[in-house]
């Protein structure tokens, strides 16, 4: 489904900072790289965690953009060595949590946004990945939505790394397609890896349509 092809409004409860930056930053990516949203019919009511592969340090603006509700990111606090960079994001009041063993209360504090009714997205990943279509995934995201019993949303993203490589000072011409999944909601008895496993495998699906799309044009 195009991006242009419903209603899209996004809840008051964003605050108007928000609502204007999004809307900037989507006609910006609507004209300058003809981003383009399938799937927005299968975003279930909130809470829910969306999951998204990291191809681009760009992907938060491109996701942010591209769905109708206001997002909680989940961002590593070692944005805190990029001063400027950790303000701005500051502004969108995400939860920040500490890599390496476990965080207790970052996980916390994710729970506690679910708990409330809020969107996040959490990026499986970890990181940026560039040299390949996917990288490892991390047990913790599902491990956050078994606790809190919501549904995972995999969204695919693609164009990204080639509008904004790594290194890269400006951006480039590409074209972005972000891509939404049906929700994956935990069976009985499963456990994080095997959900885990249900969502990469929901990724790679996305991510190869895509790649078989781009090589048909």
């Amino acid at each position: 489904m195009p991006l242009n092809a419903q209603a899209d409004p996004v809840p008051m409860k964003a605050g108007l900072g928000y609502r204007l930056v999004r809307g900037l930053v989507r006609v910006l990516l609507r004209v300058g790289w003809r981003l383009r949203v399938d799937g927005l019919d299968h975003l279930p009511d909130p809470p829910y965690i969306l999951a998204p592969n990291h191809s681009s340090e760009v992907d938060p603006l491109v996701l942010g953009a591209s769905v109708p509700v206001r997002l909680v990111y989940v961002v590593s606090r070692h944005l805190e060595r990029l001063p400027i960079i950790f303000r701005l994001v500051r502004a969108f009041d995400p939860v920040f949590v500490r890599r390496g063993p476990a965080d207790v209360a970052g996980v916390r504090a994710t729970l506690a946004r679910l708990a409330r009714g809020d969107v996040l997205a959490i990026y499986p990943e970890g990181h940026v990945v560039q040299d390949a279509s996917l990288g490892p995934l991390h047990e913790g995201l599902a491990f956050i939505a078994l606790r809190a019993a919501v549904p995972i949303v995999p969204v695919a993203i693609t164009g990204a790394s080639q509008m904004w490589p790594l290194g890269a000072r400006w951006p480039r011409p590409s074209r972005l397609v972000v891509r939404i999944c049906l929700p994956l909601v935990a069976r009985a008895g499963e456990d994080a890896r095997t959900l885990t496993a249900r969502l990469r495998d929901a990724l790679l699906e996305l991510l190869d349509a895509d790649s078989r799309r781009a090589q048909s044009m």
